[in-house]
């Protein structure tokens, strides 16, 4: 098993697209789940959206290659993922066109135990860990395309490039710097390397009923650091939600699967092929003009990751048309 959990992503309720999680080189580009509940295919009325992702994860742990619970690796995550997201009102390709940032941070700490030193690092006691809070990659969207098709259907196309900007990355344990002082050991804040991913939203939206799929296929340049390849990633948000007046009821789902195993020195690793699956309710209220949506979600299945039970609550608050384009 390698890497660490985490994921961050540029999301909201109608545009989605980013974000890391125990799967590449440390994390995750997409944070698996974080687009449940959303029109995946919509993009919202013209003007500017701040949304904001609070995403906890309390009792990740490891899981080996054949889906078996690993207790020795533990993780407490929290992702906080504030994106701005502008609808132009301008048209390319027939399409609604808008762009988006996010700038995520996290904060984690991470426990392993040493059993007798299995972890390969002297001088532990049976428990050895650390905290962390910084920075992750920034994502950049600047094209994000919607389509409103016959009977309700709804397409986007989205491409974001995650740029290798993390407070810390895997470069630390390259340098030294991987231990803390005290001998503990932290899950550095992000991504030694840039990503770029194209995703594709489809949504049916009708009488109040949101059926969607929110599509993300990751691929990520090589850390020349560490000479450390990460295999692409798929990674796939569900949502079947009904909007009674001003409540939301639903289900959303997920599924990451990276399509082979990761590679350094030009040899593949072991043990480093995720894959995850999970579901759970999401509950929203729309208060006018700011709308909240609660989700929760447990792993069904978990592979060479760690994986539990995950909270995320999104906010989303309308700014207002700040600078008029289009028509």
């Amino acid at each position: 098993m390698k890497k660490l959990l985490l994921a961050m992503c540029l999301c909201m309720a109608v545009v989605m697209v980013v974000a890391p999680a125990y799967a590449e080189e440390l994390w995750d580009y997409h944070l698996r789940g974080v687009d449940e509940g959303l029109a995946a295919g919509a993009l919202p009325p013209q003007g500017f959206y701040f949304i904001h992702d609070s995403y906890f994860a309390p009792t990740y742990h490891g899981f080996d290659d054949k889906g078996h619970s690993q207790t020795t690796t533990q993780l407490f995550g929290y992702v906080d993922v504030p994106i701005l997201v502008w609808a132009t009102g301008l048209k390319f390709l027939c399409a609604d066109y808008a762009v988006a940032l996010a700038q995520p941070f996290d904060y984690t700490n991470l426990r392993l135990q040493n059993q007798g030193g299995a972890t390969g690092v002297p001088g532990l006691n049976q428990w050895n860990g650390g905290s962390q809070f910084g920075a992750f990659n920034t994502i950049l969207v600047p094209v994000i395309l919607g389509w409103k098709l016959p009977c309700d259907f709804r397409v986007k196309f989205a491409f974001a490039v995650g740029f290798d900007d993390a407070t810390t990355s895997p470069a630390n344990r390259v340098t030294g710097q991987r231990y803390q002082p005290d001998g503990g050991i932290y899950a550095e804040a992000g991504n030694g390397y840039y990503t770029f991913t194209p995703t594709i939203g489809l949504s049916w939206l009708h009488g109040g009923w949101n059926i969607s799929a929110d599509i993300n296929y990751t691929i990520a340049t090589k850390d020349t650091t560490t000479d450390y390849q990460s295999a692409d990633e798929l990674a796939i948000d569900y949502t079947i939600s009904y909007t009674w007046k001003k409540w939301t009821f639903g289900l959303g789902a997920f599924q990451e699967n990276q399509t082979g195993a990761d590679k350094q020195y030009g040899s593949p690793v072991p043990g480093s092929r995720v894959t995850n699956y999970g579901l759970g309710p999401l509950l929203g209220y729309n208060f006018g003009p700011c709308s909240l949506m609660i989700m929760y979600n447990w792993d069904v299945m978990t592979k060479n990751d760690v994986g539990g039970e995950w909270f995320n609550a999104r906010l989303i608050v309308p700014l207002g048309n700040l600078c008029p384009l289009g028509k």
